[in-house]
């Protein structure tokens, strides 16, 4: 919200949270935020959320298990509405990646090319709206939908601090990202 980028926000939550979401966002200063149910899957969610957007000429998806989001990031993805119908938040794989089978390696996969994928992802409305209809895959993020119907997807830089929350020592790197933030 503090970006000014953002005309309405939708965030979905569960049933276990939703109320408390509401509450939270129902103060004056959130007047632009809606909060929805989700789904059974990600992508049930992405779809109830668009299904209450269908106004706008693009819409940004961001997972919120990644809470270190930078405003520089919201930036750099609404940017890349201007060439793209599609962009992501990539990141260089900069470990080494081998394939395992039983325990023993396999091969060392060249990375030269590998790149980590982040969120927020920003797409036309009209084309993802279309392809979460035209696709019903279980699918791990929005933009292979749109690969999926053999349209380009544009990259961006990513951000290493929008970090994924998967395992407990996420949170704590999430919570000293935020911390120093906040004393900046």
């Amino acid at each position: 919200l503090r970006s000014g980028i953002f005309e309405t926000m939708t965030v979905v939550a569960n049933a276990n949270n939703i109320s408390k979401l509401e509450h939270l966002m129902s103060s004056p200063q959130y007047r632009t935020v809606q909060v929805i149910l989700g789904g059974i899957r990600r992508q049930d969610s992405v779809k109830n959320a668009l299904a209450t957007t269908n106004t706008a000429d693009y819409v940004m998806i961001h997972d919120g298990a990644r809470p270190c989001v930078s405003i520089d990031l919201i930036e750099r993805a609404a940017k890349a509405t201007q060439t793209s119908d599609a962009a992501i938040p990539v990141l260089r794989v900069t470990d080494t990646i081998k394939r395992v089978k039983d325990f023993k390696v396999v091969s060392t996969v060249d990375r030269s090319n590998l790149y980590l994928t982040q969120t927020p992802q920003v797409f036309k409305y009209s084309s993802i709206a279309k392809f979460h209809k035209m696709f019903g895959a279980n699918v791990t993020d929005d933009s292979l939908l749109v690969e999926m119907s053999e349209t380009d997807v544009s990259t961006f830089e990513g951000d290493p601090e929008n970090i994924k929350i998967t395992n407990p020592i996420d949170i704590e790197i999430a919570e000293t990202i935020l911390q120093r933030r906040k004393n900046i």
